[in-house]
């Protein structure tokens, strides 16, 4: 497979990873035990307090008795509602809706075991002076079947108000899985990025290996000796480098020219009187970052299309600059009009090069490239301004 597919397919590879849904856990659908356990408890002491000063601004009768068995029935409700809470935490459908369906139809059971406690409170257990009265006129309005008219009665009130909570719940949970996908989403697509960057970086490399080595077998050819043995000491000098580097890693300019020199030795070795190298770089942009061999296919093809097919002396120009916060790198060659036309290339390296600034920057950075107004050949790539430890 040659590189180009290689690329489609790491390029497909990563679309269909970024494109598949996550995997459900139902796990991520539950809500920490100290924000349910407190919703509960807040839930009802609000009940308790707003009941509680209703009672006291209407001038209600009995309100301190009232209060005793209105705290009674809160505990009770705290009870039933940390039970729903319990069942709820085990039962996690994957829809929303089904959750919420759940939680609605769960509440029923514990709605009724409520009213039923609040029925014995205010009306057998703790019962208040009006209680005998509304017990009489219930038992002739509804005779043996009173005590389940009140506790249905009760229940269809009191289902809102535990609804009101299951939803919450449920919605607390919903969100809590929202973060979780959202999470391995991103999780995903880094791992994805972090692949295409160390594949986008290592085409760098065998491409760059397979002209050095071809120069280098013009030089044994040739039977120049003493420069294929500095060409070869150089090589392993670039390769230490470049290849002990994260591929991920960001690196000031000054280092990343100082790699590119190592390569522009190699081939000094070959065109000892054709190469000249112009690099000019405020210092105060010395230190700006930038991804680790960006330049190294940009290098290479000023060689190959520039200084290669060239008969007179052949200048490569590297420039620095900043503009409205962008670091803006443009790299030139001269090219010798009377030179044979070399073939052109299959795209790969300056493809490389704008590939990796946008999977690192995304739509701010960028790269261009074409013929440049003294008829040579130029690079522009610009990517954001930084100048943070790289």
């Amino acid at each position: 497979m040659n590189m180009t597919n290689r690329k489609d397919a790491l390029r497909d590879q990563r679309a269909k990873m970024l494109a598949a849904a996550p995997d459900w856990r139902a796990s991520d659908a539950r809500v920490n035990p100290r924000v349910a356990i407190g919703s509960i408890i807040a839930m009802w002491v609000i009940y308790f307090l707003i009941t509680t000063g209703l009672a006291m601004l209407t001038g209600a009768p009995e309100q301190w008795p009232s209060a005793g068995r209105r705290a009674v029935v809160v505990v009770a409700g705290i009870l039933c509602t940390f039970v729903l809470y319990q069942l709820l935490q085990r039962a996690q459908p994957q829809s929303f809706g089904a959750r919420l369906a759940a939680a609605m139809g769960t509440a029923v059971p514990l709605v009724i075991v409520y009213a039923t406690i609040n029925l014995l409170v205010f009306y057998h257990w703790f019962p208040v002076s009006e209680s005998a009265k509304l017990i009489e006129e219930m038992q002739a309005k509804y005779p043996g079947a009173w005590e389940t008219v009140l506790i249905l009665d009760s229940s269809i009130r009191w289902y809102f108000f535990f609804a009101v909570w299951a939803a919450l719940y449920v919605a607390f949970g919903y969100a809590n899985e929202m973060r979780a996908v959202e999470r391995r989403a991103n999780h995903f697509r880094i791992e994805a990025q972090t692949a295409q960057l160390r594949a986008l970086h290592y085409q760098v490399n065998p491409h760059f290996l397979f002209n050095t080595l071809n120069s280098l077998s013009t030089l044994v050819l040739r039977g120049s000796k003493a420069e294929a043995e500095t060409m070869i000491m150089n090589l392993s000098s670039f390769l230490r480098s470049s290849l002990a580097i994260d591929p991920q890693q960001l690196v000031s300019l000054d280092e990343e020219i100082a790699l590119q020199r190592l390569y522009l030795d190699i081939e000094q070795a070959r065109f000892p009187d054709r190469l000249q190298v112009e690099v000019m770089i405020p210092d105060q942009l010395k230190h700006a970052c930038v991804p680790v061999l960006i330049l190294q296919p940009i290098i290479e093809n000023a060689i190959k299309y520039g200084v290669s097919p060239s008969k007179g002396r052949i200048a490569i120009r590297l420039q620095a600059s900043a503009e409205h916060g962008m670091l803006v790198l443009r790299i030139e060659n001269d090219i010798d009009p009377k030179a044979p036309v070399p073939a052109s290339g299959t795209g790969l390296g300056l493809g490389n090069v704008r590939e990796r600034l946008l999977t690192r920057y995304g739509p701010a950075a960028g790269c261009e490239w074409g013929k440049s107004d003294n008829g040579g050949f130029f690079v522009s790539l610009w990517l954001p301004l930084a100048r943070e430890a790289c």
